[in-house]
């Protein structure tokens, strides 16, 4: 990591990155949809046109609503949760677009929720075009959010933010107490009160000494979480504890998929949570916590209905301007109703552009508990540190880091999260960072390579899962493809697959199912062209054991496990080139799925000229995994 001055030169360094994946990505859609005529976007999947509104309505939330149809386009390529713009010209030339997010789609159908407030007029005697398009309130929030960290303290008053940016960004030492509850309460010994109540509580040493670190740190605190290690469970005793003594705690991750993970678990420890996000992106699991539905169980959302009711039927008799003081009565009443739910709340969760929503208003938090935070981009962890006193980021930097689609933003330093800057060796007054140490997901043999590769040997297995196998199967299997020339191909638009190793690995997978019927097994590669190959090599099997079996990539198996789990390399080539596979991180995510036999396939004589492949070869001969492919010839 790149050395600063200061932490306005290293935020504004993050500005700049920020900017150039922003270009990029803006460029990327713009080449797609505005350099290409519609019926080159319909061929490629990204458009349809024309298409008519069948029907207008508003949802449950007070968002307009329109059922389209599509007379010609890929079938089906609008899913909920799609980012969309619906376009269209009349006969005087007249434009008009409009954002929206897919609702749901079947067929040449979609029901489109819109950002706005307002319908178009006429809306149903227009032909309009359905495009993907490029998001961009995520770039416009965390550059709102950097803007309010580098301007804080600058008019020379105190400023708890600014403090918060010098001793996260490791330019402070000790941050002067702000009135929190940390030092009042370890007067009232309130520490040894916490230290005595997670006695009872169904945490381990180090996840009791994490809680406790986090309880009491006067400006932000690190719980370093590696696989299997109950992260999430030691974060929701902090949550209860931090509720017990008063507060209301913010709680954000960088995906849906995290947040709602969180969300189902605060809500089973008993916590009343809200989730702020766009109900359409929001797991149906959990869907009864989102705001919106907390405020249609409010019976005063009665009067809410009927002004949209009215609303409703002022535009079908063409009387706009009753129908939009109608909506806005609705909207100010809602205001309040979600107001009133989310001061009954006690814990409020959300992704962390979702901290920007403005249902949170001026809402500030006392403690933040930020989890995934090694897969947070820098500028979107700082949305929702503007609202808080005290940050808790949880994470592992030995895992996935944040996704940067643009190289130059890349090494522009936007791929480091600011769990990575706050742990490094270089930072400046960083707090003890707190192991979990104990895991409960692998076999000890599955633990020991990225046990010594990434976490210095601290971690040690549960005695419940340590010794835990399934029958006549190894804990650990590497088969190794080299000298049967299965040379990898590269696919338009840089992928790579190997289809030789593809077809050994879809066999390995079918013997395995056949020999464990009741295990659950993954299979994982780290090119998305493979994980392709493969799923129509599984195709069968995917239909029909849809509960069992699981093909992604490394991301796509982020945060889940398995118990046995197969993983195709898939590089080889003379060269000894492995390209995207150098991020050892990513194989750190895909060993440690799997709960009792991890099988991994790929072409030493290539692998071999990385060091950590070298060692990991080495490691499989050590301890008796190591095959040979030609033992299967």
């Amino acid at each position: 990591m790149k050395e600063y001055r200061d932490s306005i030169e290293a935020l504004g360094a993050v500005a700049q990155a920020l900017v150039l994946e922003h270009r990029a990505e803006e460029a990327r859609y713009a080449a797609i949809l505005s350099e290409k005529p519609v019926p080159v976007r319909r061929a490629e999947g990204l458009t349809w046109s024309p298409v008519r509104v069948l029907r207008s309505a508003f949802t449950m939330g007070g968002r307009p609503l329109l059922e389209l149809e599509a007379a010609s386009g890929e079938p089906g390529i609008f899913r909920a949760g799609s980012a969309v713009l619906l376009s269209s010209s009349d006969q005087r030339g007249d434009a008009v677009a409009v954002r929206g997010i897919v609702k749901r789609g079947r067929d040449m159908l979609a029901e489109v929720v819109l950002d706005g407030e307002e319908l178009p007029a006429g809306v149903e005697h227009r032909s309009w075009t359905l495009d993907a398009r490029f998001d961009e309130r995520s770039f416009t929030e965390m550059a709102r959010a950097l803007s309010t960290v580098l301007n804080a303290g600058r008019d020379g008053k105190s400023s708890r933010l600014a403090q918060l940016r010098e001793a996260l960004l490791g330019f402070s030492g000790v941050i002067e107490d702000h009135g929190l509850h940390t030092s009042q309460a370890l007067g009232d010994g309130a520490l040894e009160s916490a230290a005595s109540a997670l006695e009872a509580s169904p945490l381990n040493s180090s996840q009791r000494a994490a809680v406790l670190h986090a309880l009491f740190a006067p400006d932000f605190a690190i719980i370093h979480g590696p696989p299997g290690t109950g992260k999430t469970t030691a974060l929701v005793e902090l949550a209860r504890a931090l509720v017990a003594r008063g507060e209301q705690v913010l709680c954000a991750a960088p995906s849906n998929a995290a947040t709602d993970l969180l969300v189902a678990r605060l809500g089973d420890a008993g916590l009343r949570v809200v989730r702020i996000g766009h109900p359409l992106r929001v797991d149906p699991e959990v869907l009864s916590a989102t705001l919106e539905q907390r405020v249609a169980a409010d019976p005063q959302f009665k009067a809410v209905r009927e002004l949209r009711k009215r609303a409703e039927r002022a535009i079908q008799s063409s009387e706009w301007r009753e129908a939009r003081a109608l909506r806005k009565d609705a909207r100010t009443l809602e205001a309040d109703l979600a107001a009133t739910a989310l001061d009954r709340s006690q814990v409020v969760c959300c992704t962390l552009v979702g901290a920007s929503d403005r249902a949170l208003g001026d809402r500030r938090f006392e403690t933040l508990i930020l989890d995934e935070a090694g897969q947070a981009l820098e500028p979107g962890a700082w949305i929702p540190i503007c609202r808080v006193d005290r940050v808790v980021l949880a994470g592992d930097p030995s895992q996935l880091p944040p996704t940067v689609k643009s190289d130059a933003a890349r090494r522009a330093g936007l791929a480091v999260s600011l769990l990575e800057k706050a742990t490094a060796p270089a930072h400046i007054g960083a707090p003890q960072v707190q192991l979990l140490n104990t895991q409960y997901r692998m076999h000890a043999d599955i633990m020991a390579f990225p046990n010594d590769q990434f976490y210095g040997g601290a971690l040690q297995a549960a005695p419940p899962v340590a010794a835990r196998t399934l029958p006549d199967c190894p804990p650990l299997e590497f088969i190794d493809t080299a000298g049967r020339a299965w040379d990898e191909t590269q696919q338009e638009g840089g992928s790579t697959t190997n289809p030789e190793e593809a077809a050994f690995v879809a066999a390995r997978v079918r013997e395995l199912l056949a020999a464990h019927p009741h295990a659950t097994l993954g299979c994982i590669a780290p090119y998305r062209a493979q994980v392709n190959l493969l799923k129509g090599l599984l195709a069968t099997e995917l239909a029909s054991q849809t509960h069992r079996l699981a093909v992604q990539t490394v991301d796509g198996f982020q945060g889940r496990e398995r118990d046995i789990v197969v993983i195709s390399l898939t590089r080889s080539n003379p060269e000894g080139t492995v390209g995207f596979l150098s991020e050892h991180r990513r194989m750190n995510v895909a060993m440690t799925r799997a709960r009792m036999h991890l099988l991994v396939v790929g072409d030493s004589s290539t692998l071999g000229h990385d060091k950590f492949y070298n060692q990991f070869t080495r490691h499989a001969e050590a301890h008796g995994a190591y095959r040979s492919v030609w033992e299967w010839a």
